[in-house]
């Protein structure tokens, strides 16, 4: 953790709003509040700040409308949005709208911690846009945790990381849209991930696809590798691990491509 990293709290709720900064200071942060995203833009101009964390649903101006004109203003500024209302903003809205983060409350303190690490690791590290931003990753996985988990990661190392919940919704994204990479469960409903490799082989191969899987000995490395699996991880995996997989994949595909 950066020690003495400075963090403004934005939320209309006084309690969760006190809560975070109770909490986050205690952790080591020098932590701010405001009530709204006036409130917020007017405590920018006044202080340096290293992150902002936003609710969304807020008077004068909300969370989407905070989050832009910061960017207008601070472009390599980090801002995590949180909201209750996941349903109505999602994580894929909230990173295309420019967000470094997003949390459905209500959410552990520890996985805001590490998406905290993870901004300011990221803004520390990368001062322009990275090439990578580019490159769009499909992750296919009925475990809606684990895609919003690896959607931030992938982000953080600089991909546009995008989710299905299963094979078949996936399929569809990949006839309308173009994608790098796709990573995909084994166990998933209505269409598994052998299913799924299989079909999107038929239509792309030479697609990267990288199959991760919780059940290890009913599918091996080698069962994969024979379906047409050009990557294989085992649950959990480090994020190390990954970000070497889809790395020299991605670099293959480019190479071939040449």
């Amino acid at each position: 953790m950066e020690k003495n990293a400075k963090i403004l709290v934005v939320d209309d709720d006084e309690v969760i709003r006190n809560l975070l900064i109770d909490t986050l200071t205690s952790m080591g942060y020098q932590t701010w509040g405001a009530a709204n995203g006036e409130e917020a833009l007017a405590a920018l101009n006044q202080k340096k700040v290293d992150i902002v964390i936003t609710d969304i649903k807020m008077p004068k101006v909300d969370g989407v409308r905070l989050l832009k004109k910061i960017k207008e203003i601070q472009p390599d500024l980090p801002v995590l949005i949180i909201t209750a209302y996941s349903f109505a903003y999602n994580h894929d809205q909230a990173l295309k709208s420019g967000a470094d983060g997003f949390l459905a409350k209500p959410f552990r303190i520890g996985k805001m911690e590490e998406l905290i690490k993870t901004a300011l690791t990221h803004k520390k590290a990368n001062t322009s846009v990275p090439p990578e931003l580019n490159q769009k990753i499909l992750i296919v996985d009925d475990d809606e945790v684990l895609v919003s988990m690896l959607m931030e990661t992938l982000y953080a190392l600089g991909y546009q990381a995008h989710g299905s919940a299963d094979g078949e919704e996936a399929l569809k994204k990949i006839e309308t849209e173009e994608f790098d990479l796709v990573i995909t469960d084994i166990r998933m409903p209505k269409m598994d991930g052998i299913s799924f490799l299989r079909t999107l082989k038929e239509k792309k191969p030479k697609m990267p696809v990288i199959m991760i899987t919780g059940f290890s000995l009913a599918f091996t490395q080698q069962r994969a590798t024979q379906e047409g699996a050009d990557g294989y991880l085992v649950k959990p995996f480090k994020i190390e691990k990954i970000e070497e997989l889809v790395k020299n994949l991605l670099q293959e595909s480019k190479a071939e491509k040449s």
